[in-house]
């Protein structure tokens, strides 16, 4: 993720700036971690870490908190949804332009604004479109958790998380609770974005 009102670089950028013509890894390994999401093909730097970290200065803190105009590869884009897909149907939404178009190119990636990809997720049509409770149910009246011990493990996994959640500052990874939990990321993600809201 490339923060808002961050300025992004690319390896020929540091590699300019280093004077070489290349970005060797074992040197590449000695800067600022990129800003780009962990396991993506193409690393992107922090124009203001890298600056500080040539300059032997201490390295600029990146902000924590989220912004509509943070930017967001591909992958990082999905999983803004909020009923997450697999991401071959969403890369598949992307390459036939279902999806919307990345607001900007970054070191040749696509890149999305958090509020493009929110904004076109809130308004599409799709399954469950319209909300109220699905046709055919008949009880009106809140589950009892106490009898069912599947709730109850819910319940007691959400606390988990939540406890894991305040630990870390409210900057959780969903792999870690996948990890710690035994559940898919797509599970963690929801889990996590459901205690932010404060449900």
């Amino acid at each position: 993720m490339i923060p808002a009102g961050r300025i992004p670089v690319g390896t020929a950028d540091v590699s300019k700036r280093l004077g070489r013509k290349a970005l060797p890894s074992a040197l590449a390994k000695t800067l600022p971690a990129p800003i780009s999401r962990p396991g993506a093909k193409t690393s992107i730097w922090d124009f203001e870490q890298i600056e500080a970290h040539l300059a032997g200065l201490p390295i600029p803190e990146l902000p924590t908190t989220e912004s509509p105009d943070d930017l967001l590869d591909r992958e990082e884009a999905r999983l803004q949804l909020e009923d997450i897909i697999e991401p071959e149907t969403w890369r598949g939404y992307v390459n036939r332009k279902h999806a919307p178009e990345a607001d900007v190119m970054v070191c040749g990636v696509p890149h999305w604004k958090r509020s493009t990809i929110r904004n076109w997720d809130a308004n599409r049509p799709g399954a469950g479109a319209g909300g109220g409770r699905p046709k055919g149910v008949k009880d009106s009246k809140p589950r009892d958790r106490t009898a069912d011990p599947r709730l109850s493990r819910a319940d007691a996994r959400k606390e988990r998380v939540r406890a894991m959640l305040e630990d870390a500052n409210g900057q959780l990874n969903p792999a870690q609770v996948a990890e710690a939990e035994s559940m898919s990321e797509r599970q963690a993600y929801r889990l996590i974005k459901e205690l932010r809201a404060g449900q």
